[in-house]
This record gives C-alpha cells, structure tokens and sequence, in this order.
C-alpha cells in the first residue's frame, strides 16, 4: 500500500483541525472499522462530503472522485485536488480513466469516495438518481461497498452523517454485467444510503 507524502500527511491533520472545529461532525449508523480497501457510495450535498469521511477515516488513503471541470478549474485547483488524492471523472462525456484508477487503488488497498448522483443536492431534500458507476467498479473490483448518507449542513450546526455496515452486490450474471443487473443493484445501493437517513434526526 502506498503511504501518504509529508505534504499529504500534513494536509490530513490540517483538514482534522479544521473539521472538529468548524464541522464537529456527528456520526450517525453502524460507522465500521474498516481492515479492506473499500468504495464509499455518499449522498452529495457539500463540497465538505469527501472532506469528512477522510477525516473520520484518517488512518486510511482514500481517494475522492471529483467532476474534471472542478478539477481543472485553475492553477490552485490542479495542485489542491491531486495534493488531496482525488480523481478527476467526466460528467459530460465518455472516459474510463476515473475506472482505471480507482481499480488500481482498490488493487493496492486503497479506497474510493463516489457520489453516484453525478451532482450536489443542492436542495437537501431526498435523493436524485444514482448513475451506475459506482455499481460497475463494485463488479470490475469485488470490493465491497460503504453506504453514507450525509445530511444538509450549514453553519453554525454541525454536520451529521450515517455510515452503514459495507455491503456487496448480488452476483454478477454468467454473462457479465447487463444494463438490467447495473440498474437493479444501482437501485440497491439507493436504497442503502436513504435508509440510512432514518438514522439522523430530522432527515
């Protein structure tokens, strides 16, 4: 496993600081100890969502994807988001190179943050619908699945999550992957993460 650079360390304990004074977050659900590489499959509401979990889980490497057009948006964000290791993924257009990244992470026993609604809730109300993606990797990589559900925050409150028990997908068919085993087990993961929501008073 890869171990995180001196400035990647010190960007973890400066973002720790910075959570438990500003965030304060509250863990709501089982919140696993985790001893395997897995993919963290979050509700999206803040730009602070993958911030969380990273500190929550500060022992671990994890990597956030995050939509290419927020990664590329200037100088600082080209040098913040790889310092942060983040993915760059495509919301507009075809690409694998999110998938071949986040499979050699998992290979090394790294995990992975996706936000399969493809865009932050802005209204904070219920879920949108869940891309594929998330499901896909699951298959290509046998790793399990950590359902999050991250409540809508704002300051001066502090940010409530629930992270549930990690969970695997139903058998891939004999034939591979189809559109209709991707859509059942995206519907799953769903699923998963609203009914952690029940967990978080006043979700």
């Amino acid at each position: 496993m890869a171990r995180l650079t001196a400035g990647q360390y010190l960007l973890r304990v400066f973002s720790w600081v910075i959570t438990m004074v500003w965030a304060r977050p509250k863990v709501y659900g089982p919140f696993p100890k985790l001893d395997e590489p897995v993919i963290f499959v979050c509700r999206h509401v803040g730009l602070y969502d993958p911030v969380i979990l990273m500190v929550k889980y500060i022992s671990r490497i994890v990597h956030p994807l995050v939509a290419r057009d927020y990664f590329e948006a200037n100088k600082f964000t080209r040098w913040f988001y790889p310092l942060a290791l983040c993915y760059p993924i495509e919301r507009r257009s075809p690409s694998t190179e999110w998938m071949d990244n986040s499979l050699k992470a998992l290979e090394r026993g790294e995990s992975i943050i996706i936000f399969p609604e493809g865009k932050r809730n802005k209204t904070g109300v219920g879920l949108l619908p869940f891309h594929s993606g998330a499901a896909l990797l699951a298959a290509k990589s046998g790793a399990r699945i950590v359902p999050v559900y991250n409540a809508f925050w704002h300051i001066p409150h502090r940010y409530r999550l629930a992270i549930g028990n990690p969970l695997s997908l139903d058998p891939v068919p004999e034939g591979g992957t189809n559109s209709a085993w991707l859509k059942e087990q995206t519907e799953k993961l769903r699923s998963a993460v609203s009914e952690l929501g029940k967990l978080i008073p006043g979700e």
